[in-house]
């Protein structure tokens, strides 16, 4: 069923383009609905989407503000190489243009969303645990000399000796790690990280031994280690604490999609729009 949008007919044919670029995430997303509904919803969906296209449009069509000019060229010759050669030039660089205004309109819609709360950021973190599962995991720390054309497997093995006698006497590990290790990281520490992350032998010996515990020297194809095993964790929800940052850019996302969902919903109100 056609849809008149400010006067502009959307027909049936650009709302099943439009289901059918929808339909592999959507079948994937609502795979537990029951085949009739989910049709009837991504058919919905996709009616919305052609509206709220033309609504974008129209608004960039009034957008007089000109776009950068390396930004468009740079546009048009990726759109060339994407749809070859023999097309109408001009047609395409204006087809090009509409879709970076519909982009920035986009853009300053979603600016328009405020930071994030300290207490957003955590009630994202609380409803969509989901999204911040991690795998079993160590944190670890090690100290490393590299084998090299300056440094002979020999000489690399014989510092990793003397790192390791100063440990055994009682020497913080970090400490010995920042004098005798060629690692960047502070105290030699790795950071979290999950099975699969390191090279073969080093996954050997760290996943096998207890936190607290200090492995014997061994080698791998960057040189000899000494590794420190600082604590375990199973598979499950990583703390808040961990999880922070991310969830912080998360709820900052939401806004600003909320933001977007807005800008779109008054250009609706605005607009004219009849279904035949």
């Amino acid at each position: 069923m056609p849809i008149t949008v400010n006067g502009r007919t959307i027909d049936d044919e650009a709302i099943q383009a439009e289901a059918e670029r929808m339909r592999p995430e959507f079948e994937r997303t609502f795979t537990d609905e029951p085949e009739a509904e989910r049709e009837q919803r991504l058919q919905q969906w996709a009616r919305e989407n052609a509206v709220e296209r033309v609504l974008l449009e129209q608004a960039a069509r009034e957008d007089d503000e000109p776009l950068p000019e390396e930004q468009l060229e740079q546009a048009v010759e990726q759109a060339k190489r994407r749809v070859g050669d023999d097309v109408d030039e001009a047609q395409l660089r204006e087809d090009v243009a509409l879709n970076l205004k519909v982009g920035r309109l986009l853009e300053k819609a979603a600016a328009e969303a405020p930071e994030p709360t300290d207490e957003q950021v955590r009630a994202y973190y609380e409803e969509h645990q989901d999204e911040f599962h991690a795998p079993e995991r160590v944190h670890a720390a090690h100290i490393v000399r590299h084998v090299d054309p300056h440094t002979p497997p020999e000489v690399a093995e014989a510092k990793l000796r003397e790192a390791r006698k100063e440990l055994e006497a009682g020497k913080d590990f970090g400490e010995v790690a920042d004098t005798n290790s060629d690692c960047q990281d502070p105290g030699g520490d790795l950071g979290w990280f999950p099975r699969g992350h390191m090279v073969e032998e080093f996954e050997n010996t760290v996943w096998n031994m207890k936190p607290g515990e200090t492995s014997d020297i061994f080698a791998t194809r960057f040189g000899f280690h000494i590794v420190r095993m600082i604590e375990k964790r199973p598979a499950g929800v990583l703390p808040f604490e961990e999880a922070e940052e991310y969830a912080r850019q998360r709820a900052q996302q939401a806004l600003r999609d909320e933001a977007v969902e807005k800008h779109l919903d008054s250009l609706r109100q605005a607009a004219t729009v009849e279904e035949a």
